[in-house]
């Protein structure tokens, strides 16, 4: 499995599947509130609150090959949101907290587990 993924696993498989990073200290609380979401919803999920430039953090855990980074600041936690990062994609999705969960829980169920969902197994 590591061959094939070359350690970039998909969402499902992944060990740490999202992390949450904070663009500056003000979010620390908002960060906390979304990693918290993210956990109860089933998703494994870290939290980045280093005080570090933001493209540090992205750079890190892209090397790491995390799947999605949600990350946070200031005008995010004003308005509820994330801007959710792929792993091996500059650009980024702004969406509410629960659009995110209900994106990155479909993603994390396995392949197998979707089609006994859909009905197709």
């Amino acid at each position: 499995m590591i061959e094939n993924y070359a350690g970039a696993f998909p969402l499902w498989l992944a060990p740490t599947q999202a992390v949450v990073a904070t663009i500056t200290s003000d979010a620390d609380g908002y960060a906390e509130e979304v990693l918290a979401k993210f956990r109860a919803a089933g998703l494994r999920t870290e939290i980045d609150l280093r005080n570090e430039k933001i493209n540090y953090k992205i750079r890190e855990h892209s090397v790491a090959k995390v799947p999605a980074i949600a990350v946070v600041g200031r005008k995010e936690a004003e308005e509820g949101k994330v801007a959710i990062r792929r792993f091996g994609s500059q650009a980024q999705t702004i969406v509410t907290v629960e659009e995110a969960i209900a994106m990155l829980t479909d993603e994390a169920l396995a392949p197998d587990l979707k089609r006994i969902r859909d009905g197709q197994a």
